[in-house]
Formats: C-alpha cells, structure tokens, sequence
C-alpha cells in the first residue's frame, strides 16, 4: 500500500516538474479556460480570470528576492496555470460533495435494505473504499499539476465515479462489530 502512494506522489511531482519544465503553459491556460467555459457560469469565470494573475503575483512575491528574480519568468505561466486549475476545482467542489453525499446514502440504503446482518464484513473491500476515498485527492493535484488540457467535466465524472463507489463500498463493507 505504501508502493501506491510513493508512486502517487511521485507522480504528482513528475507531472509539476513537466508542468514548469514545459514552454506551453500560456497554451495550457487558453484551452483551460475554454475548457472550463462549459463547467461554471461567465461571471465565475471571469473572476477567476481576474483573480489568477492577482494571487500568482502573491505567490510569487513571497518568493526570496534572488530566488524570485531567477524563475519568476520561467515559473509564472506555469504557476498561473496552477492557481487558475485549483480554483477551478475549489468551485467544482460543491458538486464533489454532493456526490459523495449520494454515494453515501446509497451505501446506507443497500445497508439497511440486506436481508439479514452480515457478521463478517469484508476487510478487502472495505480498505479498497478507503484507498479510494484517499485517492481523490491524489487525482486532484494530478489534474491541477498535469502539462496536458485534461477538461474539468472529465476531472469532475472520473473523481464523481470514484466518489460514489467508494462512499457506498464504505458504508456497505464497515464492520459491523469492533
């Protein structure tokens, strides 16, 4: 299990070094925000337009003075890039929640509705809905830190999917007596 989430965050920090390595960022954020027209409504949108080059400069400025005069240039489309996908996913969150909340009361109803209480739960299942559950994060920065358009309702179906399986494998598999 440990091998998993060694991998997992190397690949998140593979996928930024990529991400700041990369000269295309300013393409990136263009087919971002394209991309993210079909999710969230004009207004909220153009807030995050005007709020992404705000907190990058933020960002950036609490940098150390030589260090910010050596890759700010390199990092800031980047960084820019970084900041507009994790608002994005900061606004995508309600709709994040609510599926989990789904994916939880199926999990109560198919609970409450078995024929009789099963004394013996299954260990397996139930840390591979815990595995899940901890998986959506790593999907997350996966998405906020990938030097590729991945689109936010692909983001938003794949952690739902993800979501839901594992909120009711959860609740199903629980043990019933510690």
């Amino acid at each position: 299990m440990k091998l998993i989430w060694i991998g997992a965050f190397v690949l998140v920090v593979a996928s930024l070094a990529s991400l700041l390595a990369n000269r295309q960022s300013g393409k990136l954020i263009d087919e971002s925000l394209t991309s993210t027209s079909r999710v969230l409504p004009d207004t909220k949108l153009s807030e995050l337009q005007r709020s992404t080059p705000a907190y990058t400069a933020q960002i950036l400025a609490r940098l150390p003075e030589p260090i910010r005069q050596k890759f700010a240039a390199k990092m800031w489309q980047a960084l820019e890039l970084i900041i507009f996908r994790s608002l994005t996913l900061w606004h995508a969150a309600p709709a994040l929640f609510t599926i989990l909340i789904v994916g939880f009361l199926e999990g109560s109803w198919a609970r409450a509705n078995q024929k009789a209480l099963v004394k013996m739960h299954s260990p397996m299942r139930f840390s591979l809905a815990l595995v899940g559950l901890g998986f959506m994060p790593v999907l997350a920065s996966l998405w906020i830190a990938a030097p590729l358009v991945v689109p936010t309702t692909v983001l938003v179906f794949t952690i739902g999917a993800v979501a839901i399986v594992s909120s009711r494998n959860l609740v199903v598999h629980a043990p019933t007596q510690f």
